[in-house]
């Protein structure tokens, strides 16, 4: 091994004591202090090198310090964007609720006949919740579910962007996505609310289906959100929900409690309501076992409950199906019932009276055969008295 060594003047003491060593590459540096004559005493920096001299390369500076982990530099983790296939669902149901609340304004606007099963729809928006500060209620709809599907998009062209930038938009995205989700569930939620409270359950298909939206569109984004995610769009999404429930407030009518908002001037034309669903040949037989005992279903044509009752049975089991309708000539304030319906005593719908028995409210098919053979029982129990010796 060759060895330089590099003096001051004097000579070295054999007697020097290593104070540290600094192994670099293939070069060893030994600090030694050394013991000169007196008068002439210099630490002097020892050099060894693991192979032949180098001179012309620069010895490592021996001031430097060792770089350490803090000065490395440090880079952001890339956040994570939600699952692009739930921001699509997203947009796919804002599509669906834009296209909805745009006829309904066009509805209303024009004064149309809305597209309506019982007619419940034309009546929740001839009433004073279908505006809003003069405004048709479905026109903010309408501005809701575009804003929502706007966020919606360009969240999705900003997924595939892991630049900071691109970081800081999905973020912000989210954010008025969020909060416009929540707008819109809450608008739906307070709407069913007034539908059963105020508008006395008036079944409204088109409210059903709004409501059916938003309450997919905040359950698909809300589950698709991650704990760190959640944290960050909550604030929002709440003063989202408490403004939009200040402006419905602001800008509805607040009739007293237990109140049902009827105008006296309102008239909903009869019509009858579709039955679309199919038959069992069950419900066929029961059908004509009604008829056969004189049984009686009394109902509404504006009235739910009757159309699930109907559905039920289906379409063309009511063919022969016993029903009564109550209000055959529309509905009014201070419209009175059918005169079979007034001898019947009916006060809510659907009423049944089968066998001389009144049953109030819906009946599954097992209940209804049920009351049959309780009827058909009783029916021929005097013919077999007659025919007894």
């Amino acid at each position: 091994m060759n060895t330089a060594l590099l003096r001051s003047s004097g000579a070295a003491s054999s007697s020097g004591r290593l104070s540290q060593v600094i192994s670099r590459d293939s070069v060893n540096v030994v600090f030694g202090s050394a013991r000169v004559a007196p008068g002439r005493a210099r630490t002097m920096p020892i050099v060894r090198s693991a192979g032949p001299d180098d001179l012309s390369r620069p010895a490592p500076s021996l001031s430097d310090p060792e770089p350490s982990a803090s000065s490395a530099p440090v880079v952001p983790a890339t956040e994570a964007p939600v699952n692009p296939s739930n921001v699509g669902a997203v947009l796919a149901l804002a599509t669906a609720g834009l296209v909805e609340t745009t006829y309904l304004t066009y509805v209303k606007l024009f004064d149309a006949t809305v597209a309506c099963p019982t007619n419940g729809c034309e009546s929740v928006l001839a009433s004073p919740w279908g505006s809003l500060f003069g405004a048709p209620l479905p026109l903010f709809g309408m501005l809701a579910y575009g804003a929502v599907g706007a966020a919606a998009a360009l969240y999705l062209r900003q997924a595939a962007d892991s630049s900071a930038e691109g970081v800081a938009g999905r973020r912000t995205s989210l954010l008025a996505l969020s909060g416009g989700v929540a707008a819109l569930a809450t608008t739906s939620a307070v709407l069913m609310t007034i539908l059963q409270t105020r508008l006395g359950g008036t079944p409204c298909l088109w409210c059903y289906v709004s409501a059916a939206l938003s309450a997919s569109m905040a359950v698909t984004l809300g589950t698709s959100l991650s704990g760190k995610q959640v944290k960050e769009n909550a604030p929002a999404a709440v003063a989202a929900a408490l403004a939009t429930a200040a402006v419905l407030y602001a800008g509805w009518p607040h009739p007293g409690a237990g109140q049902v908002y009827i105008d006296d001037d309102f008239f909903l034309e009869y019509k009858s309501p579709v039955v679309a669903t199919e038959s069992s040949s069950r419900a066929m037989d029961l059908a004509a076992r009604l008829n056969a005992v004189g049984a009686r279903m009394y109902g509404a044509f504006w009235c739910s409950h009757c159309l699930e009752q109907k559905e039920e049975f289906g379409g063309a089991a009511m063919t022969q199906f016993p029903y009564v309708e109550c209000f055959p000539n529309g509905w009014r304030k201070g419209e009175k019932l059918a005169p079979l319906c007034e001898a019947a005593n009916v006060r809510a719908f659907p009423t049944w009276v089968i066998g001389g028995k009144t049953i109030e409210g819906e009946l599954l098919l097992d209940e209804v055969e049920k009351e049959l053979a309780r009827a058909e029982a009783a029916a021929a129990a005097p013919e077999a008295v007659a025919v007894a010796p």
